[in-house]
């Protein structure tokens, strides 16, 4: 690189980050300090407050390096991020969510990367996941290989499954607007909404895994509803299954369903939960697992005890689905330990 920062067009390229915040952010100072204690540092930061009830005020240590915009009600997360790229000047715009952080050289090397891989739209870095006490869960984020990955080759692979971390997002300025910008009818999975636009416009994507985010797992958060997330991933995968061919799109519905079962499942909804599985058995085979769930939920008896178990308890070890190029939804299988509290976890991967 030439100098601190890449560069463009024999120019410095310029970075900035939009940091979304809503109620109380606990951990935003933490999320500031890794940001700002970046080497480079980004250029511009904008904390936007969508509508939190008491209006958000930075530490002494942040304000004077952050810019602070406000909206007067709640809009949702992509509208924050909207408000927030409309504020920078940036020809680069990282996303970071108030909870997540920011490792170490993260910056740097997704700024080499972008340098080394002028066409690519966006670099993505890789997430160590953690809980509120940043303990790691034991989740492993499945994500794509290093390197630059072509549009044509990503986009299937990125249709079933969102393989990447939004914290870790650095993107083209140009490249996002062209696609429809940040805002996005779809709280839940307006990320992964992007991605798919960005791939749809022919850009491909570059992974540097040196870029490292502490990706917080929290309680309440947007990624934890399980039943929601399904609900918006049906409505994505419907505007985009024009990108796929026909047994993908089938296959990738009767998954969304299945996930919507096991959500509703957690809500006590067992009615509608079965009526999930059913539709998803018309697109595609059930596996072993979820033909039992849907006996299960048969049997009033044995249902009450279904859906108690936390959607992302730890595990030591995860099976690359990615290499495989297996989804998410075909690699969790019934062991004989597992009790009928497991049916409902979720069969995904880790998303915000």
């Amino acid at each position: 690189m030439d100098g601190q920062h890449g560069t463009l067009h024999n120019r410095p390229v310029r970075t900035g980050v939009i940091v979304p915040v809503h109620g109380w952010a606990p951990l935003l100072a933490e999320t500031l300090d890794a940001i700002l204690g970046q080497d480079p540092r980004p250029d511009e930061v904008v904390v936007v407050d969508d509508g939190s009830p008491e209006p958000l005020v930075l530490l002494n240590e942040h304000a004077p390096h952050c810019h602070v915009v406000r909206h007067p009600e709640c809009r949702g997360l992509p509208a924050a991020r909207a408000t927030g790229l409309a504020q920078l000047s940036t020809e680069l715009v990282a996303l970071c969510d108030d909870d997540d952080a920011w490792e170490p050289g993260k910056h740097a090397a997704q700024l080499a990367s972008m340098e080394a891989h002028a066409d690519a739209a966006a670099c993505f870095g890789h997430a160590h996941i953690v809980g509120l006490d940043g303990r790691p869960t034991g989740e492993l984020w499945d994500e794509p290989p290093a390197g630059l990955h072509a549009a044509a080759a990503l986009l299937p692979l990125m249709y079933e499954r969102n393989p990447l971390c939004v914290s870790s997002a650095l993107l083209r300025r140009e490249a996002v607007l062209a696609a429809g910008g940040l805002d996005s009818p779809l709280a839940r999975v307006a990320d992964w909404d992007l991605w798919l636009r960005l791939l749809a416009a022919g850009h491909p994507l570059v992974m540097q895994p040196d870029a490292v985010v502490r990706y917080r797992r929290r309680p309440g958060a947007l990624s934890a509803d399980i039943a929601g997330l399904a609900n918006e991933g049906l409505r994505m995968h419907a505007m985009h299954a024009g990108l796929v061919d026909e047994p993908l799109r089938c296959g990738v519905e009767a998954a969304d369903r299945v996930a919507l079962a096991r959500g509703l499942v957690r809500e006590r909804c067992y009615g509608a939960a079965r009526g999930e599985l059913h539709h998803a058995a018309r697109l595609r085979p059930l596996n072993a697992h979820d033909r039992l769930l849907q006996w299960v939920l048969a049997v009033p008896g044995l249902r009450a005890g279904l859906g108690r178990r936390d959607p992302y308890r730890r595990r030591s070890t995860v099976t690359s689905g990615w290499s495989q190029r297996r989804t998410r939804r075909s690699q969790t299988r019934l062991s004989s330990t597992d009790s009928a509290a497991g049916l409902a976890g979720p069969d995904r991967s880790p998303r915000t």
